[in-house]
């Protein structure tokens, strides 16, 4: 039950566990998918990754706003290959690609 209020107690775990991490500023936007924008500051990255745990992730707007940004490519990181079939049929000139190895992860860092 993803992405729903019944993971809520789940979320609130998580939000102690990742109050122990120090987050950097990334590098890049993270684009957070419970509210659809670019986030660069750490606290706010973290504040989104327990959030879109218990809320709807709008997968459709992200993409959407992503490639409005003027983003070409999207990799898919982890098991299965889903969202990327997703992405392509929700913004077609989109490209994306499945990273389910760490081969395959590390090869598209270097590109």
């Amino acid at each position: 039950p993803s992405h729903c209020a019944l993971m809520k107690p789940a979320a609130d775990k998580l939000a102690v566990e990742l109050a122990k991490i120090t987050f950097s500023a990334p590098t890049v936007p993270v684009v957070n998918n419970v509210d659809v924008k670019c986030e660069t500051d750490a606290a706010a990255i973290r504040d989104a990754l327990v959030r879109q745990l218990y809320n709807p992730v709008q997968w459709t707007k992200s993409v959407e706003f992503i490639a409005a940004q003027g983003v070409e490519h999207l990799y898919e990181v982890g098991p299965g290959k889903v969202l990327t079939g997703l992405t392509k049929r929700i913004v077609d000139t989109l490209t994306a690609s499945a990273l389910n190895e760490p081969a395959a992860l590390s090869a598209a860092l270097t590109q």
